[in-house]
């Protein structure tokens, strides 16, 4: 028995060595994006404040990571409700870059159309919002800031302000939307277009479901599950993701 044990040995290095060769060659190897990558700040607003609770958008991402590669990526969520980007940008030191990520996020622009719809201002002129050359000006503030310390950026779109889009609100979210856009071009940082994926969501939904109810938001803004879920999987998507890997693991992500 003790000549053979040399024996079962070796054949047992062999199999989980070629079952670790099948492994390998079945997994995907990780995006350009997210190689070396980890540690990641989500910064935005309520949305993405919210995003962290269970089910949110920020929760479903870092349970697909996990699922992916276990152990290698952390999120920081740095979402906090209200804010435009001239807030974003006052604590950007203290809430992106103190904390040395090698990724992060940025959603901003909900609050900075929105905002101006208030105080009898139908045109969204009103002196709470944020007019388009300021938010361009912080926008670029906060890209450059990142990528002087080696930070990759990610910029996210706004996504809609009520479900329907031929609003004023929605109007103005394009123009916002498209300095993003141009910022994410002439930055060569990745762009990741929620509004367009909720557009066309919201547009398929209209044209079967009619106009009764909400799609993808709990109150025409704030995400419900539908909207967390269509959030997360554009934005890993965005990250190089494929639709393969994150089918892969969806189970681990269902709540």
């Amino acid at each position: 028995m003790r000549a053979l044990l040399p024996l079962f040995m070796g054949v047992a290095t062999t199999l989980v060595a070629l079952c670790t060769t099948i492994t390998a060659s079945h997994a995907e190897e990780k995006p350009k994006l997210l190689r070396d990558v980890k540690t990641i700040v989500t910064l935005g607003d309520s949305i993405t404040q919210a995003g962290a609770d269970p089910g949110g958008y920020v929760w479903r991402m870092q349970h697909y990571l996990d699922a992916l590669y276990p152990n290698e990526i952390k999120i920081i969520n740095s979402g906090i409700s209200g804010h435009k980007s001239t807030d974003m940008s006052n604590r950007f030191q203290r809430d992106v870059l103190d904390h040395k990520p090698d990724l992060v996020t940025i959603s901003v622009g909900v609050n900075d159309v929105w905002h101006g719809f208030y105080e009898n201002h139908p045109e969204g002129d009103g002196p709470n919002g944020v007019a388009i050359d300021l938010y361009r000006q912080k926008v670029t503030g906060m890209v450059e800031a990142a990528q002087a310390q080696g930070i990759r950026v990610v910029i996210l779109t706004a996504t809609v302000i009520h479900e329907d889009l031929n609003n004023k609100e929605n109007a103005k979210v394009r123009t916002y939307n498209q300095a993003l856009r141009e910022i994410a071009r002439s930055h060569k940082c990745e762009f990741v277009n929620l509004f367009g994926a909720c557009e066309k969501a919201i547009r398929a939904y209209r044209s079967v479901g009619g106009n009764a109810e909400n799609l993808l938001t709990s109150d025409g803004v704030h995400m419900n599950p539908a909207g967390n879920q269509l959030m997360a999987h554009v934005i890993l998507r965005g990250l190089g993701i494929s639709e393969k890997s994150l089918d892969s693991v969806k189970s681990a992500v269902k709540r």
